[in-house]
């Protein structure tokens, strides 16, 4: 009896201790799973490919060829102000016979071009006349990754134009109102750019050749995904067209087709353009590049009068224009991996004399208002988001990234723990029962 007792203490001892064993196993899986292999994923991907487009929507730009040439854009060669005066009569003409519209021989004349023209050189058109106004605009923007890029961090590069559609056919150029080239590498945590001079940024005119910007410049501020685990704060964010970083707040929480998204709103302007991209350039390059003169060149406009810009008081006065920059920023963000899941801009870009004029202007909504009816100093107009297609695929692949993480980073971890910590549990009770049969039979040897 005394050797039946002991063997069926040490049988009850092995399952008892394979128990202990599997359930520390488990638990310390479920551990390595949250505090070591999940947060080692947390890392934005090396083979980002993403392609937005907005809606099409009607806006506003102005023209800059028409304006150096001084001629009327198509949609605006009608209009009374936008036609040249014509040519005066030469003395005599229209008297005596056939002043009614006949020859000499009495005849129907044929007007042509062989007689005198109006010289129109020095007739300066109002800028109204190269504004098309209620025209369709979308914009598109690729973000792809390129070198360098390894464990740590990422470089992205996003290639944006802003387009209009009823220009659009066989020649590209022709739709195209401006375009960026925009080059940054990023901690691929944190979404930061680091603290390195390698931001580059090429800035495409509208109907002409692109120039490379002064490169290598150090960048602060997030652009194109936030940090994972974004938190409820506000965070520094670059504004690629006018080189500066300014807060873009947190507005609350939302869904977003489903998934979870916090979104953000950034309100900036009026930016003096041509002061802050010329400081910028001046900051970063020895002397004065002269890639920048072309950079530059729309965003000032001199040698003009104040009659040709619809301004107030003596339409004589020379004025020196500014372009001045204004957007309202909204994106929405999936807080678990820092994706952007949808995002849309208000964007208003007008001349004016000077800071104080554009606040000044743009402060008073009934003018803004009048200004879009009847533009006479409007650069671009363009308020838009994301389009359906571009939402659909976004959140497709936010959601994958979204469940991968929370499958590996909750649910395995918790379900592993749960199974460990049972048959840890489990373990240690079958061993103490095992242990107690163990002291009963020596207890009966004991009393034999």
């Amino acid at each position: 009896m005394a050797r039946q007792s002991s063997s069926a203490g040490r049988r009850s001892s092995v399952p008892a201790l394979v128990l202990v064993g599997l359930g520390a196993f488990l638990i310390t899986i479920a551990l390595a799973l949250v505090f070591f292999v999940v947060p080692a994923q947390k890392k934005t991907p090396l083979d980002i490919n993403s392609t937005t487009v907005t809606d099409t929507v009607p806006g506003a730009v102005l023209v800059g060829g028409a304006l150096a040439s001084n001629t009327p854009t198509e949609l605006n060669a009608d209009r009374a102000e936008c036609r040249a005066p014509e040519a005066p009569a030469e003395e005599g003409a229209g008297e005596g016979e056939g002043a009614e519209g006949e020859g000499a021989d009495g005849g129907e004349t044929v007007e042509t071009l062989d007689g005198p023209e109006a010289d129109d050189s020095d007739v300066q058109l109002p800028v109204t006349c190269f504004i098309d106004n209620d025209i369709p605009l979308y914009s598109q923007r690729r973000v792809q990754a390129v070198e360098p890029s390894d464990s740590d961090v990422i470089t992205m590069q996003a290639a944006q134009s802003l387009l209009r559609e009823d220009k659009a056919g066989g020649d590209d150029v022709e739709s195209l109102i401006n375009a960026t080239i925009d080059r940054v590498t990023v901690d691929r945590v944190s979404a930061m750019p680091v603290d390195e001079a390698t931001s580059t940024l090429q800035v495409v005119a509208g109907g002409a050749g692109g120039d490379d910007a002064p490169t290598g410049f150090v960048r602060e501020g997030l652009q194109y995904k936030f940090p994972f685990d974004t938190e409820q704060r506000a965070y520094d964010y670059f504004d690629a067209s006018t080189f500066t970083t300014n807060p873009i707040e947190f507005v609350g929480e939302t869904t977003v087709g489903g998934i979870d998204a916090y979104e953000f709103r950034q309100e900036l302007g009026p930016i003096d353009m041509w002061s802050s991209i010329r400081d910028h350039f001046a900051s970063i390059s020895d002397g004065y590049d002269p890639a920048v003169e072309s950079v530059l060149a729309s965003y000032r406009r001199e040698g003009m009068t104040a009659g040709q810009w619809g301004l107030e008081g003596d339409p004589e006065r020379a004025v020196d224009m500014r372009r001045f920059y204004t957007n309202t920023r909204t994106v929405w963000v999936n807080p678990a991996t820092g994706q952007i899941v949808n995002g849309k801009e208000d964007i208003f870009q007008f001349f004016a004399e000077d800071q104080a004029e554009a606040d000044a202007f743009f402060g008073d909504k009934a003018r803004v208002e009048e200004e879009r009816t009847e533009p006479t100093r409007t650069a671009v107009r363009f308020q838009s988001g994301w389009n359906e297609e571009t939402q659909q695929v976004t959140l497709a692949g936010a959601q994958d990234s979204a469940d991968t993480l929370n499958t590996f980073g909750r649910v395995v971890p918790a379900i592993l723990g749960i199974l460990g910590l049972i048959s840890l549990i489990g373990g240690i009770v079958l061993g103490l029962r095992g242990g107690r049969g163990g002291t009963g039979g020596r207890a009966a040897r004991a009393r034999a």
